[in-house]
């Protein structure tokens, strides 16, 4: 199976491609939530040729999405992960596809056409990027980490939708803090080790399904935003490398940050 999601994966990369090549059309989910051609012409393709993979699976794609999930199991897909940046030609995103079976991940692929990297991975059969095996990094310092982090679309004014003592916190004691605009991409440079660490409040499942797989097949942990174990119904994520992750969740967990001045 995983063979046949990275070839799909590639295929849709290649609409993404050729839709950049041409006039564009942009529109306002809310907020700041953009969606263009292209997102609705990769799902377009991937609905009917993830079909052909597996014929009895549901769609969950985030251009199509009612609110409600299908009877597993189900395919889980962002057809361009990135919108923001691919509209505004800032070459950051990727196509996330991921095979959810009613209690796990079993398959997943994150595509960066841009730089021609398939990140994938099968449950119990390890991470790879295109040909090579992949791993995270084992740093039990924060000194020594860059993390990286996203912000919510919901953001206003008055309300930021994040937590600012988090990004204070890890911003005065890490090497950098990233933040790409692609958390499917963000989990894929964890899984690969050119990232240390991820954390993000507020996510959909698109956003996490396949770094989730990709990052624990790499040998990483994951867990949800609050620290329980993560699921496809989860609206955020911890993920990093086995070492540096209790220092990463517990900084994010406790309110008074100062408390973890050995962290």
């Amino acid at each position: 199976m995983i063979v046949e999601i990275e070839r799909a994966a590639r295929e849709a990369g290649a609409i993404l491609l050729e839709n950049a090549l041409t006039d564009i059309q942009v529109s306002f989910k809310e907020n700041h939530e953009l969606v263009t051609t292209a997102d609705l012409a990769s799902e377009k393709f991937l609905k009917i040729r993830l079909a052909e993979i597996e014929p009895s699976a549901g769609f969950l794609g985030e251009e199509s999405w009612n609110g409600e999930y299908p009877d597993p199991p189900f395919w889980v897909v962002d057809p361009l992960d990135g919108t923001n940046n691919f509209a505004h030609g800032y070459p950051v995103f990727a196509v996330s596809i991921a095979f959810w079976n009613g209690s796990s991940i079993e398959a997943g692929c994150i595509y960066d056409p841009t730089r021609n990297e398939a990140f994938s991975a099968a449950a119990g059969k390890g991470a790879r990027l295109n040909d090579s095996s992949i791993s995270t990094t084992d740093t039990d310092r924060l000194g020594d980490c860059i993390l990286a982090t996203g912000f919510p679309y919901h953001r206003k004014p008055s309300n930021l939708g994040v937590n600012l003592e988090i990004l204070k916190y890890f911003l005065g004691r890490v090497q950098g803090i990233r933040r790409s605009g692609s958390a499917a991409l963000d989990l894929a440079y964890v899984a690969a080790g050119r990232l240390d660490g991820f954390w993000e409040e507020h996510l959909k499942p698109w956003d996490m399904a396949a770094g989730a797989l990709i990052v624990r097949e790499a040998g990483g942990e994951i867990s949800s935003f609050t620290g329980g174990e993560w699921d496809i119904s989860s609206t955020g994520m911890v993920a990093s490398g086995k070492s540096i992750y209790p220092k990463i969740q517990a900084c994010i967990r406790t309110p008074d940050l100062s408390l973890h001045r050995t962290c």
